[in-house]
Formats: structure tokens, C-alpha cells, sequence
């Protein structure tokens, strides 16, 4: 089959964040380690293909829903890597040439969609390793959301998984699917009913930045290991977006404060390895406020 012209090449020297599909990831170059493996225990297609098999094991309507390659500047493993001599082979920013280190995907079950929710699953690949994330997206804006226990699993940190655990954690969260993301969705309507004051508006803001300067001072005396719902610019962003929404509508929700948050993170404003994590740090801090 030929391959359209737009599916040939990549261009990140223009775009630092492309859209793929699995087709063009299956296309790239496979980075191994010095005994011929996958560097990460696994390719990034492979475990995606894997996630998939599984859901379609349980007989659910599945389908990549997007995916994200992203640059980074690190000086030891850049995000993405060309191979000139590949290049010489396929043409220059070909597909085949470029090794691809950091992927953001939702994968995404419709089987219980409503208007507003769909079913998803996030996967983001990078240089720490794998992680990945499941519970409901909103619809319109592709906002993750994490709101239950347990639903979230990596293959490093504190609680870190091997891959066939990750998988089996997968195969966990598909096979129960529905009364997870129906006990997600009791939790968004709450969410919705929680009017948040100006005044104790205001305090949250006040709160997250305390947080955020408590984890990045130079200060030993008051630094704290606890990571933040939100780095500084997204707290600006946050704040704007909070105020004009009280500005136009009178009031917030709790459901308002975590849906501005989960607007951030995305694979295209911030660190792809800090997507999930912050996600489950803002679900923490607005539990106390249920």
C-alpha cells in the first residue's frame, strides 16, 4: 500500500509536540539496549498493541483516541533523535529515521459513553519509564480524569510496577470497567453540586501556591518532598481561568476547580512524565474540600 505524502516524515525542529498514529510509531526506528532488547523492556507500539488486545479480549469498542511524540532538550536522551545514516535511506525527517522517546496516547473505550464522558485510558512513554492512567475524559476538551483509587500504575517511583504487572493492572481496570468509571462519574456529579466561595476560592490558590513553593525552595528548612497539583504557570493559568469563571457565571464548583486543572495537562503545555502524577495530586487536594 502506498503511504500518503503527510504520513512519510516528521518535522519536530518546527513543532516540538507532532500527532502520529500507530501506523507511523510502528514505522520508527527501535531503540534496543546492548543485547538486542527494548530499551524499556518493551516497544512503545508493542505495549500499546498489547493494551488494545487486551481490551478487545473483553469484547470493548476500543480505538486510539490520540497520540502525541514530543521533543525534549535533554543533553544525555533528547525526546526524539534523528539517524542521518536511516535519512540517507527514507529522505530526510523521514519517519523510519527517528527514534521517539517520549509518547502521550488516550486510548479510548465507547461503550459507556454519555454526552459529556468517555472511557480512557492514558499511556505516556518517556525516558523515566512508563505510566499509565484510567478513568473518564471529558468529551470536548479531552480532560483526564482520576478520581478513583488505584487507578494508576508506573514502572518506576515509590510503587513502581514491572511491565507484565503493568499490564495485568490493565487487564484489571478493563475487566471492571463499569462500575469504576460509573463510581467516577457519581463523583463528578458531586463535584458539580460543591459551590466554592470566592473567599475559599481565593485560599485554594493561596494553598497550591504554598505547595508549589514548598516543593521547589532552595530553603532545606521548609522544603517539602509532597508534589504539587500545579507549577507555577499553570497556577497563573489556573487563577485567570478560575476568576473569569466566577467573573461570568457568580460562582465555581469543586467540579470547575478540578476540570480547570485537568485542562493543563496536557501532553502539549507541560512535561508528559508530570501529566498523571499532578492529575493525582489535585484529586488529593480536592478531596478535602468534599
Amino acid at each position: 500500500m502506498e503511504l500518503k505524502e503527510e504520513s512519510r516524515f516528521f518535522d519536530f525542529e518546527k513543532q516540538r509536540v507532532q500527532t502520529l498514529t500507530l501506523e507511523q510509531l510502528e514505522r520508527t526506528h527501535k531503540e534496543n539496549d546492548v543485547y538486542g532488547n527494548p530499551l524499556k523492556g518493551i516497544y512503545h507500539y508493542q505495549l500499546i498493541n498489547e493494551i488494545i488486545e487486551i481490551a478487545q479480549s473483553k469484547r470493548l469498542d476500543v480505538e486510539i483516541y490520540d497520540m502525541f511524540a514530543v521533543q525534549n532538550k535533554d543533553r544525555n536522551q533528547a525526546g526524539v533523535v534523528k539517524l542521518p545514516q536511516v535519512e540517507e535511506v527514507f529522505g530526510e525527517n523521514a519517519v523510519e529515521a527517528h527514534i521517539l522517546r517520549r509518547l502521550y496516547a488516550n486510548i479510548r473505550i465507547k461503550d459507556i459513553d454519555n454526552d459529556e464522558m468517555t472511557t480512557n485510558l492514558a499511556l505516556a512513554f518517556h525516558q523515566k519509564g512508563i505510566q499509565v492512567g484510567f478513568g473518564n475524559m471529558v468529551k470536548v476538551c479531552h480532560n483526564q480524569c482520576m478520581l478513583g483509587r488505584g487507578q494508576y500504575a508506573a514502572t518506576y517511583g515509590e510503587d513502581k510496577v514491572e511491565i507484565p504487572q503493568l499490564l495485568e493492572k490493565v487487564d484489571e481496570w478493563f475487566t471492571n470497567y463499569k462500575p469504576l468509571i460509573e463510581d467516577e462519574r457519581q463523583k463528578v456529579e458531586k463535584l458539580k453540586k460543591i459551590i466554592v466561595p470566592a473567599e475559599q476560592l481565593y485560599m485554594i490558590i493561596g494553598m497550591l501556591t504554598t505547595i508549589r513553593v514548598a516543593k521547589d525552595t532552595k530553603r532545606k528548612e521548609i522544603r517539602s518532598t509532597q508534589p504539587y497539583p500545579l507549577n507555577q504557570a499553570q497556577i497563573s493559568a489556573f487563577t485567570e481561568d478560575m476568576m473569569m469563571r466566577n467573573h461570568l457565571n457568580g460562582q465555581v464548583t469543586l467540579w470547575d476547580v478540578y476540570n480547570s486543572a485537568t485542562e493543563l495537562y496536557k501532553a502539549t503545555g507541560m512535561d508528559i512524565s508530570m501529566i498523571l502524577p499532578q492529575n493525582q495530586e489535585m484529586v488529593k487536594f480536592i478531596d478535602q474540600f468534599m
